[in-house]
C-alpha cells in the first residue's frame, strides 16, 4: 500500500487523500444520524453536497491521471476541488457563526417547517420538524461538527491549493525548458 501512494504525483496522492477525507467525513454524517439518531439542519446538507461534489471531482482526477494518463485532467481537477473545499470551509464557517450566535441564520433554518430528509412525498405527509441551523446536536471539546467541517475543508483546502500551485510550476517549467535550451545553444 505504501509503495502505490510512493508511486503516485504530489497531485494524484492530493486527489486520493481528498476522495479518502471526503468519503470518510460523509461516511460518518451518515452514520451519525443513522446509528446517534442525529438530525441534520438545512446548512448540515448543505455541506454534505459540498462533500459529494469533491469526491466526484477527486474520483474523476484520479480517473484521469491513472486511467488516461492525463496530467491535464488531473491539474484541472486537483483546482477544482481546492474550489470546492473553499466553498466547504465557507458554509461551514457560515454555520459555525450561526451556531455561536455571531449572525443569523437563513429564514429556512428556524425549525418550524414540516420535512423529512428520506423521501420528499414523506415529508408532504411527515409532521417532524427539522433542528434549528444554531442549536448544534453534537460538540466535543466545545465543537461542534459544523466547525470540525470547517477545519477539515481547510486543510483540504490547503492541500489540494498546494497540489494545484505545484502543477502550475511545473507545466511553467517544462513550457520554459525548450527556451532554456535555445538560450543554452
Amino acid at each position: 500500500m505504501t509503495k502505490a501512494l510512493l508511486s503516485l504525483s504530489f497531485t494524484e496522492r492530493a486527489l486520493a487523500v481528498a476522495f479518502a477525507a471526503s468519503g470518510a467525513l460523509l461516511i460518518a454524517a451518515h452514520l451519525y444520524e443513522k446509528l446517534a439518531g442525529l438530525v441534520p439542519c438545512i446548512l448540515c446538507l448543505d455541506q454534505r453536497e459540498a462533500h459529494w461534489t469533491a469526491l466526484a471531482v477527486a474520483a474523476a482526477g484520479l480517473a484521469a491521471a491513472r486511467l488516461f494518463r492525463s496530467r491535464l485532467g488531473a491539474a484541472a481537477a486537483v483546482g477544482a476541488a481546492a474550489l470546492v473545499y473553499a466553498v466547504s470551509a465557507g458554509l461551514a464557517f457560515y454555520h459555525t457563526g450561526v451556531e455561536y450566535n455571531f449572525w443569523p441564520g437563513p429564514r429556512i433554518c428556524a425549525g418550524g417547517g414540516s420535512v423529512d430528509i428520506n423521501a420528499i412525498s414523506a415529508a408532504l405527509e411527515s409532521n417532524e420538524t427539522p433542528p434549528s441551523c444554531d442549536d448544534p446536536q453534537w460538540r466535543f471539546l466545545g465543537v461542534s461538527m459544523a466547525g470540525y467541517n470547517m477545519l477539515a475543508s481547510a486543510g483540504l483546502f490547503a492541500l489540494t491549493l498546494a497540489a494545484a500551485f505545484a502543477e502550475a510550476r511545473h507545466a511553467r517549467a517544462k513550457r520554459n525548458e525548450p527556451a532554456a535550451r535555445e538560450d543554452a545553444s
